[in-house]
Protein backbone atom coordinates (compact mmCIF):
# COMPACT_ATOMS: atom_id res chain seq x y z
CA UNK A 1 0.00 0.00 0.00
CA UNK A 2 1.33 3.72 -1.08
CA UNK A 3 1.98 5.62 1.75
CA UNK A 4 1.19 8.91 0.14
CA UNK A 5 -2.70 9.77 -0.13
CA UNK A 6 -2.80 7.00 2.37
CA UNK A 7 -0.30 8.01 5.54
CA UNK A 8 0.88 11.01 4.60
CA UNK A 9 1.06 14.18 2.38
CA UNK A 10 4.09 16.15 1.38
CA UNK A 11 3.98 19.74 0.50
CA UNK A 12 6.49 22.33 -1.20
CA UNK A 13 7.53 24.70 1.37
CA UNK A 14 9.34 26.74 -1.79
CA UNK A 15 11.00 24.82 -4.73
CA UNK A 16 14.60 24.63 -5.15
CA UNK A 17 15.67 27.92 -5.33
CA UNK A 18 18.63 30.67 -4.76
CA UNK A 19 17.43 32.14 -1.50
CA UNK A 20 19.85 34.67 -1.21
CA UNK A 21 18.26 37.12 0.83
CA UNK A 22 16.54 34.32 2.76
CA UNK A 23 12.80 34.52 3.42
CA UNK A 24 10.19 32.38 4.28
CA UNK A 25 8.12 28.98 2.89
CA UNK A 26 4.59 28.72 1.99
CA UNK A 27 2.58 28.41 4.84
CA UNK A 28 0.48 25.41 5.89
CA UNK A 29 -2.55 24.47 8.31
CA UNK A 30 -2.52 21.78 10.88
CA UNK A 31 -6.21 21.47 11.09
CA UNK A 32 -6.71 18.54 9.29
CA UNK A 33 -2.95 16.42 10.89
CA UNK A 34 -0.96 16.21 13.87
CA UNK A 35 2.38 15.77 12.95
CA UNK A 36 4.39 17.67 10.23
CA UNK A 37 8.24 16.97 9.55
CA UNK A 38 9.52 20.28 7.84
CA UNK A 39 12.63 19.20 5.34
CA UNK A 40 15.27 21.54 4.23
CA UNK A 41 17.40 20.62 1.36
CA UNK A 42 21.01 22.90 0.68
CA UNK A 43 22.94 22.86 -2.31
CA UNK A 44 27.05 22.61 -2.85
CA UNK A 45 27.73 26.40 -1.41
CA UNK A 46 26.29 28.31 1.40
CA UNK A 47 27.83 31.83 1.36
CA UNK A 48 27.12 33.18 5.01
CA UNK A 49 25.72 31.88 7.99
CA UNK A 50 21.54 32.12 8.37
CA UNK A 51 19.61 31.03 11.07
CA UNK A 52 16.65 28.84 10.46
CA UNK A 53 13.38 29.82 12.70
CA UNK A 54 9.29 28.44 12.75
CA UNK A 55 6.35 30.76 12.93
CA UNK A 56 2.90 29.88 14.10
CA UNK A 57 -0.15 31.27 13.62
CA UNK A 58 -3.94 31.59 13.41
CA UNK A 59 -4.47 31.35 9.78
CA UNK A 60 -2.39 31.17 6.49
CA UNK A 61 -2.62 34.23 6.17
CA UNK A 62 -1.35 35.32 9.70
CA UNK A 63 1.72 33.73 10.65
CA UNK A 64 4.12 35.37 12.53
CA UNK A 65 4.46 34.16 15.81
CA UNK A 66 7.68 32.58 17.14
CA UNK A 67 6.94 28.69 17.16
CA UNK A 68 9.49 26.97 20.37
CA UNK A 69 11.43 23.77 19.36
CA UNK A 70 14.06 21.40 20.41
CA UNK A 71 15.25 18.62 18.34
CA UNK A 72 16.04 18.46 14.58
CA UNK A 73 17.64 15.80 12.50
CA UNK A 74 20.90 16.90 10.25
CA UNK A 75 21.80 14.34 7.78
CA UNK A 76 25.39 13.02 9.01
CA UNK A 77 27.63 9.45 8.71
CA UNK A 78 29.67 6.87 10.38
CA UNK A 79 33.30 6.29 10.20
CA UNK A 80 34.96 2.51 11.51
CA UNK A 81 38.08 3.33 13.62
CA UNK A 82 40.66 0.84 15.11
CA UNK A 83 44.04 0.94 16.53
CA UNK A 84 42.63 3.45 19.53
CA UNK A 85 45.03 4.87 22.34
CA UNK A 86 42.15 4.21 24.76
CA UNK A 87 39.24 2.35 25.31
CA UNK A 88 37.45 5.12 26.75
CA UNK A 89 34.36 6.42 24.29
CA UNK A 90 34.71 10.04 22.78
CA UNK A 91 32.43 12.61 24.41
CA UNK A 92 29.44 14.07 22.44
CA UNK A 93 30.63 17.08 20.80
CA UNK A 94 34.20 16.16 20.43
CA UNK A 95 35.62 16.23 16.71
CA UNK A 96 37.18 14.10 14.95
CA UNK A 97 39.95 15.08 12.83
CA UNK A 98 41.76 12.81 9.89
CA UNK A 99 45.43 13.47 9.05
CA UNK A 100 43.76 14.37 5.51
CA UNK A 101 41.85 17.20 6.75
CA UNK A 102 38.30 15.06 6.94
CA UNK A 103 36.53 16.35 10.06
CA UNK A 104 33.43 15.90 12.08
CA UNK A 105 31.64 16.28 15.40
CA UNK A 106 31.21 13.09 17.39
CA UNK A 107 27.55 12.36 18.20
CA UNK A 108 28.10 9.35 19.58
CA UNK A 109 31.45 6.96 19.77
CA UNK A 110 30.28 3.14 20.01
CA UNK A 111 33.52 1.73 20.12
CA UNK A 112 35.46 1.20 16.85
CA UNK A 113 32.26 3.27 14.79
CA UNK A 114 32.05 6.63 14.84
CA UNK A 115 28.46 8.47 14.15
CA UNK A 116 29.30 12.25 12.80
CA UNK A 117 27.82 14.72 11.84
CA UNK A 118 28.84 18.60 11.02
CA UNK A 119 30.98 17.17 8.27
CA UNK A 120 33.20 19.26 6.40
CA UNK A 121 32.91 17.14 3.48
CA UNK A 122 36.64 15.83 3.38
CA UNK A 123 37.23 11.97 2.58
CA UNK A 124 38.70 10.20 5.95
CA UNK A 125 41.11 7.78 3.95
CA UNK A 126 41.72 4.26 5.51
CA UNK A 127 44.69 3.60 7.64
CA UNK A 128 45.32 7.48 8.14
CA UNK A 129 45.42 8.47 12.15
CA UNK A 130 42.13 10.09 13.43
CA UNK A 131 42.52 12.53 16.11
CA UNK A 132 40.09 13.11 18.85
CA UNK A 133 39.95 16.96 20.26
CA UNK A 134 39.51 14.84 23.50
CA UNK A 135 43.07 13.97 23.26
CA UNK A 136 42.46 10.05 22.15
CA UNK A 137 43.72 8.91 18.52
CA UNK A 138 42.90 5.81 16.76
CA UNK A 139 43.30 4.87 12.53
CA UNK A 140 40.68 5.01 10.29
CA UNK A 141 39.21 1.37 9.19
CA UNK A 142 37.24 1.83 6.16
CA UNK A 143 36.08 4.80 4.45
CA UNK A 144 33.20 6.96 5.63
CA UNK A 145 29.43 5.39 5.03
CA UNK A 146 25.60 5.67 5.73
CA UNK A 147 26.11 8.63 4.75
CA UNK A 148 22.38 9.38 4.69
CA UNK A 149 22.03 8.76 8.78
CA UNK A 150 19.99 11.31 10.19
CA UNK A 151 21.28 12.90 13.26
CA UNK A 152 19.27 14.18 16.15
CA UNK A 153 20.48 17.58 17.57
CA UNK A 154 19.46 20.29 20.01
CA UNK A 155 18.33 23.86 18.88
CA UNK A 156 19.31 26.68 20.51
CA UNK A 157 17.11 29.46 21.47
CA UNK A 158 14.77 27.82 19.03
CA UNK A 159 17.24 28.06 16.28
CA UNK A 160 19.60 26.33 14.61
CA UNK A 161 22.26 28.28 11.86
CA UNK A 162 22.55 27.01 8.18
CA UNK A 163 26.97 27.58 7.81
CA UNK A 164 29.21 27.91 5.01
CA UNK A 165 30.84 24.44 4.38
CA UNK A 166 29.84 22.37 7.27
CA UNK A 167 26.08 22.17 5.63
CA UNK A 168 26.61 22.40 2.29
CA UNK A 169 24.47 19.06 0.26
CA UNK A 170 22.43 18.37 3.26
CA UNK A 171 19.33 17.36 4.31
CA UNK A 172 17.47 18.73 8.23
CA UNK A 173 14.47 18.27 9.22
CA UNK A 174 12.60 19.92 12.13
CA UNK A 175 9.80 17.43 13.80
CA UNK A 176 6.01 19.49 14.61
CA UNK A 177 3.15 18.09 16.49
CA UNK A 178 0.15 20.08 17.71
CA UNK A 179 0.43 19.96 20.70
CA UNK A 180 3.24 22.32 20.39
CA UNK A 181 1.46 24.85 18.93
CA UNK A 182 -0.11 28.21 21.31
CA UNK A 183 -4.08 27.08 21.73
CA UNK A 184 -5.88 28.63 18.98
CA UNK A 185 -2.64 28.51 16.65
CA UNK A 186 -2.86 25.59 13.79
CA UNK A 187 -0.51 26.91 10.97
CA UNK A 188 3.04 26.84 10.95
CA UNK A 189 6.30 28.37 8.77
CA UNK A 190 10.31 28.23 8.03
CA UNK A 191 11.64 30.95 7.77
CA UNK A 192 15.73 31.02 6.99
CA UNK A 193 17.99 34.15 7.20
CA UNK A 194 19.86 36.10 4.55
CA UNK A 195 22.24 33.31 2.88
CA UNK A 196 23.86 35.75 0.39
CA UNK A 197 23.73 32.90 -2.08
CA UNK A 198 22.49 29.47 -1.62
CA UNK A 199 20.10 27.25 -3.48
CA UNK A 200 18.01 25.39 -1.16
CA UNK A 201 14.67 23.51 -1.18
CA UNK A 202 12.14 22.88 1.70
CA UNK A 203 9.27 20.84 2.02
CA UNK A 204 6.39 19.36 4.61
CA UNK A 205 5.69 16.01 5.45
CA UNK A 206 2.27 15.26 6.64
CA UNK A 207 1.00 12.41 8.82
CA UNK A 208 -1.82 11.20 11.10
CA UNK A 209 -4.33 12.57 9.47
CA UNK A 210 -7.48 13.65 11.34
CA UNK A 211 -10.03 12.38 8.36
CA UNK A 212 -9.92 9.71 6.02
CA UNK A 213 -9.95 11.01 2.40
CA UNK A 214 -8.29 10.57 -0.95
CA UNK A 215 -7.10 12.68 -2.07
CA UNK A 216 -5.65 13.52 1.54
CA UNK A 217 -7.32 16.70 3.16
CA UNK A 218 -5.96 19.99 2.03
CA UNK A 219 -2.76 22.16 4.24
CA UNK A 220 -2.61 24.92 1.73
CA UNK A 221 -6.06 26.46 3.57
CA UNK A 222 -7.32 26.73 6.84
Amino acid sequence: MLGINNKYAVVSGWAPVDKATGGSSDVISLKNYNVAEIYVMTGASITQTAAITLQQGISVASCTTSLPFETYYEQGLKLKYDGESSTTPAATGETATGAATGVGTVYEDRGNELVLYNWNSTAFVDNEVLTFSGGKTAVVNGTLYDEDAMIPRTATANTFNLTQVLDVNKIFMIPINGAMLTDGMDCIKLTVGDLTAAILGCFYVLSEPRYSETPMPTAIYD
